[in-house]
């Protein structure tokens, strides 16, 4: 799925109003999964003038790449940080860990030809599914619009929640992606 759908649901499962560091922890282990995909695109874009289409088709696939994102996708890495954070009775782990493994199972039913390796390092075996959130060969014409309804909810949910006005900007800024990264797409890649 997107990025900003792992966070959405992650916040709208986890967070709370006037609990500043927990959010914090909520957001940045929605985040961490994708955090290799991130740097690889500053990268390739900023430092490297690599195109968008030689980026995704060839330069992810290739190491270090598949590693950093084996390791930022490791369901028993947020497993062992969940162990940890409830041994030693640290909720910021607790809450960090649990939503990086929210993003991880929003992520393992929707991504087939793209599939992370999400049980690295015990295993490089990757999940194949039938479903994918953007591939249209596996369903994702309807994958997305259920994305992107269930984006809609988790927004509605937050806006009840949370009466800060920053909230709710970056609410609405969320839910803009959901129009500008297709187009950003279709016209990097025709």
């Amino acid at each position: 799925m997107n990025t900003p759908t792992h966070l959405l649901v992650s916040a709208a499962l986890l967070t709370k109003p006037n609990a500043t560091k927990d959010n914090l922890a909520v957001v940045a282990g929605s985040l961490t999964p994708d955090l290799s995909i991130y740097v690889l695109f500053v990268w390739a874009r900023l430092f490297a003038s690599i195109d968008e289409r030689t980026l995704w088709s060839q330069v992810y696939w290739q190491e270090p790449w598949q590693t950093y994102s084996a390791i930022c996708n490791s369901i028993p890495l947020y497993l062992l940080l969940l162990g940890l954070g409830a041994l030693i009775n640290q909720r910021l782990l607790l809450l960090f860990a649990a939503s990086a493994l929210i993003h991880m199972g929003l992520d393992l039913p929707f991504h087939a030809s793209d599939a992370h390796q999400h049980f690295w390092p015990v295993s490089d075996w990757r999940f194949h599914s039938p479903l994918s959130y953007w591939d249209g060969r596996h369903y994702g014409g309807i994958v997305s619009v259920i994305e992107i309804c269930m984006a809609i909810v988790c927004i509605a949910l937050l806006w009840r929640r949370f009466k800060d006005v920053w909230v709710r900007a970056l609410l609405v800024l969320g839910l803009i992606t959901y129009v500008a990264v297709p187009v950003y797409f279709r016209l990097m890649l025709g």
